[in-house]
Order: structure tokens, then C-alpha cells, then sequence
């Protein structure tokens, strides 16, 4: 604890205000961790013993490396969590770096230690990215820290900064959390409270798939938080409660009760299909990043696949899949399903997701380069293996094609022509081709591209991105980035208004599908299909059912005249307000 910083004292209730991480509420106690820094023996001796010797203990390392990460992507895929398994699958393909390899062994070679040689190599790694000024690429060396503390782990010792033993209820506290450390303690802490780190860190990232309750950016008021102090972690509304007062204790705790039933009753439930107190049905899907969703989705009670993330066939390999390999996947998770719709996304690759296989220059600003429908057009062979293996997939009519960031109408032509070409040289029958909404431009010119696109499904996270001019990969804003801002909602309704004539159906795949305090809002906008992610599922069911689309429809209206996502947000809780299950 800084002598400047002196700990919170017990009697008085404390709240603290940071960034919700991942949702939640959670009561604990504080486990302090020390500081990266002061976490055991971080020293690496810069002299070896030798060239070969340091080359076997670095490549034992290594291995050792890899199949802790190895172990730790196969238990995320088997949760269904495929946002931890793309952060470790990063850590892996670093590991595996051959110019990161390279400069290690010439390291090695001038007489340094494995220790000293692979810290030097993943240090000159993190200082080029830096120095590109891109806050994506600069974000990934908290990856690389975290391979430098696994690997000195092996090398040269390191004791764990998170205890064997924890208390029930255990709260970490501290400066900043690596993402190993936290997969490493899953199911073992309650709640995060960190002082560093962002909405959109990976730490945050795995919280959430993690189930763990997390407030981030608390800044240094957190290191003020003593070992062992009795706290209240408000995941949703990014607070944290110190010395929580008898009176907080208690209505916190009611709190995690009502979710506790409330979850369980949707559970229940979740096969029945989701139709509103005045009669409309709603599909609830399921977004899937992996062939294993599927089965997760199908328990879960989901109505199909709303958005097939087929990016995992493509990333972390030396070359493209081919049709063959693509259409089995495909194939695999529709018989997952069941017969129920499965919606698959071209891939959507470039930007924060290259492709080592395909030439993608440097771009200074890859959110707005070439990526989604710009990067496919760029190499048709690439989309027409892709639509081939589509059409492949049976029983006819199951699945549905969705083109990313479409931008024009003419974007969405060109993938048009592709289909056809490739339907009239195989024979195929017809698939339903959709647009995704998450460029302005297309939210406001949806009526001209409704001629085309046979349904819309509105990314809401990056239709946000752009509206808001918020880098959703920047920490330090990404904290603004609000799809219930009224200007974003007014895009929405543009879209399912320019829908409404040609019977367009319109859904949302992005993250505030999955928020109670939108869901209201989007279906009183004109939305009929929501999909979340697989375990979001029957709570959103359960939701519908407790809602009537007149009323929706009305609060809407009222929530696009409103200055800013809080008020929207206020509106939603002061006319449901079973969906506030927090206390004040």
C-alpha cells in the first residue's frame, strides 16, 4: 500500500466508480494481490551457460508454455467461450512467432540466458507496436507481458500473485490482472476489482465469459482497498461498495437471490418459445464462434444460429480452408441444430483480425481499412470457396448467407453476382442473402439496399463504433461506446422502418441483444430476432415473455427523443422495474 494512498477505514461505507467490466453482482472479501512488479523473483540473469543449454531450457519452457495454453483454449471451447479462446489462441500464435523465436536464439547465441533472451525478444515486439500508434496492435502487449511471465515462470521461478488458498468469496483486488492469472483461478474468486484495464481488455473479456462479476478502471482508489475488507462488486453498473453498510448488505444479497431464481426459472423454460403478453413471437438465436456452440445453443433453448462467426476456420493457420473442410463444418453444426435456421456470416476478417496468408498492408486505421465485405471482394477466390461451401449444406433452405459491413448497395450486388454464379454451376437451390447493419451509411440508405438484402441483422456493437466515432478496441474511450445512445437507436429504427414495406425481417447479433435494458427498446423499434450468446438464451426468452410490444413500442418513441444512453436506460428501469436487480 503507497504511504501517499492510506487504506479505507472500517465503519464508514465506501463507493467506488469505475468501468463495468462484466456483469454481475458478487460479495466478498478483498484478496489483495502485489503489484506486477513486486510479485517474486521477476530477476532473469542476462548471462547463459552456455548456447545449447539455453536453447534446451528455453524450448522446454516454450513447451511447458504451450500446453498450459493448449489445455486452457480446449476448456474454453468446452464452455463455449470464444472469446477466451481467441485470447489464448493469440498468446499461442505469438508463442509461436518465428521472428520472435529468432531474435530469442540470436539472444541466446551472443551468451544471454533463455530468461534474459526471451524477455529482450518480447520486449523489442512490444516497443515496435507502440511505436505503430495503433491502440489495437499496442493492446496486445499486455499479451505479451503475459507470455513473459509465464515463460520466466519456468525458467527462473515466480510464485503465483493469486493465493492456492482462497476464502470463499473471494474478491481479487489490485493494480492490473493478466489474463493467465484469472483463467488459472476460475471458479476460485467471486469478483475483480482492478484499478487498470478497460471495458474491452481481455481481463474484462474473460470475466464475462467467466461469469465473475469485474469493475475495472477504478483507478488508484482501488489500491486503497485493504486485504480482507468486506466489498460488494456491481459488475453492471461499474461500482464497488467497501464496507458496505448492514442495509446495502442486505439488499445486495436479495438481489443475487432474485437472479438466482430468476435464472433457474428460465432455465426451466428455455424450450418454450418466446412470445410477448400481446401474441407476437420473437426468435431467440444464438451466436456461435465454434462447431461445439451449437450443442451448448440447441440445450439452451435457442430458435437456431443467428450469427455463425466463421472466422475460427481461417485464423491461427499458414492457409485458407478449403471448400471441402469449410462445408463438413457447416454441415456438422446444422445437424447440430436440428433443423433449425442457421445464419453464416462470411468471413469477416482483416482489421484487428489478420489473415497471415493473405497480403494486408499496415493500415493506420484498420477499423475503418480493409476488412468484412472490402477484404472478401479483394479476393474472390477466398468468398466463392466460402459461398460454394454453403450451398453444399442440407437440408436446402436451412441455411442463410450474411455479407459484413456492407456499406453500399453495390457491395452487396457484387457478393449477389458471386452466389448466383456459383448457384448456376452447381445446381444449388436458393439461399437467402442478408446484409449486416453496422455502417451508418447502410442503417440510413437501408431502404434502398432492402431490394436486395432479403433479411438485416444490425451488429450493434460496431453500428456504435462508427456512429459514436469510438474506437471500441481503445481503453481509454471505449468506456463511451453506448448502443443505446439515442443517435444510435435512431439508426436502428431507420433500419427496421425501411425493412417494414418489403417484409424484411430484421434482427440484432450485436451485445445489446443480450441487454434486459434494451431488449425492450429494440423490439418496440421494430426488431423480431435477438441472438446472444448461447447462455444468454433463456433469460432473454423469459424477458419477452414479460413484455408487451404496444408498450415497447411507446417507450421507444419516447427513448429516441432523449439526450443520451442513460436516460434510455433510466426510461427502461422506471417502466419495468423488475429490470433493475440492483440495489441503490
Amino acid at each position: 500500500m503507497s504511504a501517499a494512498l492510506p487504506p479505507f477505514k472500517p465503519g464508514t461505507e465506501v463507493t467506488l466508480d469505475g468501468i463495468a467490466g462484466a456483469s454481475g453482482l458478487a460479495m466478498g472479501r478483498a484478496v489483495r494481490i502485489p503489484a506486477l512488479g513486486d510479485a517474486g523473483a521477476l530477476d532473469a540473469p542476462r548471462d547463459g551457460a552456455g548456447t545449447e543449454i539455453e536453447r534446451a531450457r528455453l524450448a522446454d519452457a516454450l513447451a511447458a508454455v504451450r500446453g498450459e495454453l493448449e489445455q486452457t483454449i480446449a476448456g474454453a471451447r468446452a464452455r463455449s467461450d470464444r472469446e477466451a479462446a481467441d485470447i489464448f489462441g493469440a498468446h499461442l500464435a505469438l508463442l509461436g512467432d518465428p521472428e520472435l523465436a529468432a531474435a530469442a536464439d540470436r539472444a541466446i547465441a551472443a551468451g544471454r540466458s533463455a530468461a534474459s533472451a526471451w524477455r529482450a525478444a518480447l520486449g523489442e515486439l512490444a516497443a515496435m507496436l507502440r511505436g505503430l500508434g495503433n491502440p489495437l496492435l499496442a493492446e496486445r502487449t499486455a499479451d505479451l507481458a503475459d507470455l513473459e511471465r509465464r515463460t520466466l515462470a519456468r525458467l527462473v521461478g515466480q510464485r503465483d500473485r493469486i493465493p492456492a488458498e482462497l476464502p470463499d468469496g473471494a474478491v481479487v483486488v489490485g493494480d492490473e490482472l493478466l489474463p493467465s492469472e484469472l483463467a488459472a483461478a476460475a471458479g476460485r474468486i467471486a469478483g475483480l476489482c482492478i484499478a487498470r484495464g478497460g471495458a474491452t481488455s481481455h481481463v474484462a473479456i474473460l470475466a464475462a465469459g467467466l461469469g465473475v462479476p469485474a469493475v475495472v478502471a477504478l483507478g488508484d482508489a482501488a489500491l486503497r482497498v485493504p486485504d480482507g475488507a468486506p466489498l460488494i462488486v456491481d459488475g453492471d453498473r461499474g461500482r464497488v461498495r467497501v464496507f458496505p453498510a448492514a442495509a446495502t448488505r442486505e439488499a445486495s444479497a436479495q438481489a443475487i437471490a432474485g437472479r438466482t431464481a430468476r435464472r433457474a426459472a428460465a432455465r426451466a423454460a428455455a424450450h418454450q418459445p418466446a412470445v410477448t403478453a400481446d401474441g407476437a413471437e420473437i426468435a431467440v438465436c444464438a451466436n456461435l464462434g465454434a462447431p461445439g456452440d451449437a450443442d451448448v445453443a440447441f440445450d439452451a433453448g435457442a430458435d437456431g444460429c443467428g450469427l455463425l462467426r466463421t472466422e475460427f476456420l481461417f485464423l491461427g493457420r499458414p492457409d485458407a480452408p478449403g471448400e471441402d473442410e469449410q462445408a463438413a463444418c457447416y454441415q456438422a453444426i446444422a445437424d447440430r441444430l436440428r433443423g433449425r435456421p442457421l445464419v453464416i456470416r462470411t468471413l469477416d476478417a482483416g482489421g484487428d483480425k489478420p489473415l497471415g496468408y493473405l497480403a494486408q498492408p499496415h493500415e493506420d486505421n484498420p477499423a475503418l481499412g480493409l476488412r468484412g465485405v472490402r477484404l472478401a471482394l479483394r479476393h474472390p477466390a477466398i468468398l466463392r470457396t466460402q459461398l460454394r461451401a454453403v450451398l453444399r449444406v442440407r437440408p436446402a433452405g436451412v441455411c442463410r448467407i450474411m455479407v459484413p459491413m456492407i456499406a453500399t448497395l453495390a457491395e452487396l450486388r457484387a457478393v449477389r453476382a458471386v452466389l448466383d454464379a456459383e448457384r448456376a454451376a452447381t445446381g444449388a437451390p436458393p439461399v437467402a442473402l442478408g446484409a449486416m447493419i453496422e455502417v451508418p451509411a447502410a442503417a440510413l440508405a437501408a431502404g434502398a439496399l432492402a431490394r436486395d438484402a432479403e433479411f438485416f441483422s444490425i451488429g450493434t456493437n460496431d453500428l456504435a463504433q462508427y456512429a459514436l466515432a469510438i474506437d471500441r478496441g481503445n481503453p481509454a474511450i471505449a468506456a463511451g461506446l453506448d448502443p443505446l445512445h439515442p443517435g444510435v437507436l435512431r439508426l436502428i429504427a431507420s433500419t427496421a422502418t425501411a425493412a417494414r414495406p418489403l417484409r424484411r425481417p430484421v434482427a440484432v447479433c450485436g451485445g445489446a441483444a443480450a441487454d434486459p435494458r434494451a431488449v425492450p427498446i429494440l423490439l418496440g423499434l421494430g426488431v423480431r430476432a435477438l441472438s446472444v450468446a448461447p447462455a444468454a438464451v433463456p433469460e432473454i426468452k423469459a424477458l419477452v415473455r414479460t413484455l408487451s410490444l404496444m408498450r415497447c413500442a411507446e417507450i421507444a418513441t419516447a427513448a429516441l427523443e432523449l439526450d443520451d444512453g442513460d436516460g434510455v436506460r433510466a426510461l427502461v428501469v422506471n417502466t419495468w422495474p423488475g429490470l433493475s436487480a440492483h440495489p441503490d
